[in-house]
């Protein structure tokens, strides 16, 4: 006989089966389908407890260019973890802002949540977004003493394009696409942990694949895949791999073919001995990560997984 206090474990262990509407892709293995019913509250602070913000920091100057970050955080002396939020936008729009929503969520759980801006593509093409991206990490380092921010578990959440460039600092942290006069060169832009949500992984497979180039692409990457196959190539986390990548939760909504983009990824980080998961959301479309009623499961997966790598020290 079951005990009473095992079945809600029992239940929650059965969700990926249990949910009736939802079918992955052929090839896609998903370790948890979160119901919009399935949001608990798993923060250490109370849900309603008064956050601190500190909004528009400027990090550093490219020119006549800020790039600024906006920290939130729960308004008292811990010492935590922090939570670098990088926006979306085909990399030719978007803005730290429409991470706002997802930070002040988590920070309210007991993290330093931090939405970097960084240089568009028509502004500046790759990499110099991943430099961008990379300086925000390094100075979450460098100003730990200031926000509250544990140097040592600094994790990444990016949606779209945003978590491409997350992707991108996984998967080279100091190795590769690092500015060799960079900002804050002192500290290091490696990961303990990110979340990808919609994130193109292989960029060069996503314009070998599309029957014609795709406008972001060209403008990003500067030109067509035919004449820029490296370059696609090197914007690629798929291509990027080694066994220092930090753990990946791959977080989709069921209306955004989750799962799809990182089937080749997942694969390769199963032969490095990699960790990695795929979670998807009931009933969540693209972008749609930031807005109710999707907002609550997909803070809570996130603080689930974070917890667990950088709160909990599980790799």
């Amino acid at each position: 006989m079951i005990r009473l206090a095992v079945l809600p474990r029992l239940c929650l262990a059965l969700l990926p089966l249990s949910a009736a509407a939802f079918e992955p892709s052929p090839g896609v293995k998903v370790d948890r389908f979160i119901a919009l019913t399935e949001a608990p509250w798993r923060g250490d602070v109370t849900k309603d407890a008064p956050l601190s913000s500190r909004e528009n920091l400027v990090v550093l100057r490219r020119g006549d260019m800020e790039l600024k970050i906006d920290v939130y955080r729960p308004d008292d002396e811990r010492v935590l973890p922090a939570v670098l939020m990088v926006h979306g936008g085909g990399w030719t729009g978007g803005s730290k802002e429409g991470m706002r929503s997802l930070a002040k969520a988590l920070a309210a759980r007991g993290w330093v949540t931090a939405c970097a801006s960084y240089r568009l593509a028509g502004q500046a093409p790759f990499p110099a977004a991943v430099h961008d991206v990379k300086a925000a990490v390094r100075w979450l380092r460098e100003q730990a003493g200031e926000h509250g921010v544990d140097p040592q578990r600094v994790g990444a959440v990016g949606g779209s394009a945003g978590g491409h460039l997350v992707g991108m600092v996984a998967t080279t942290a100091d190795r590769l696409l690092e500015e060799s006069d960079g900002a804050w060169a002192g500290q290091s832009s490696r990961l303990g942990a990110a979340v990808l949500m919609g994130a193109g992984v292989d960029q060069l497979a996503r314009a070998l694949e599309s029957p014609k180039p795709i406008a972001s692409q060209l403008i990003f990457f500067g030109g067509p895949v035919t004449e820029k196959r490296e370059i696609y190539r090197q914007a690629s986390p798929f291509h990027q791999l080694t066994k220092a990548c930090p753990p990946l939760l791959f977080l989709d909504g069921e209306k955004d073919d989750p799962g799809a983009r990182y089937v080749t990824m997942r694969q390769r980080m199963d032969e490095l001995g990699l960790a990695h998961e795929l979670a998807v959301v009931e009933g969540c479309a693209h972008g749609a990560w930031g807005k109710s009623p999707w907002l609550e499961c997909m803070v809570g997966e996130m603080d689930r997984f974070l917890t667990a790598r950088l709160k909990s020290g599980v790799r």
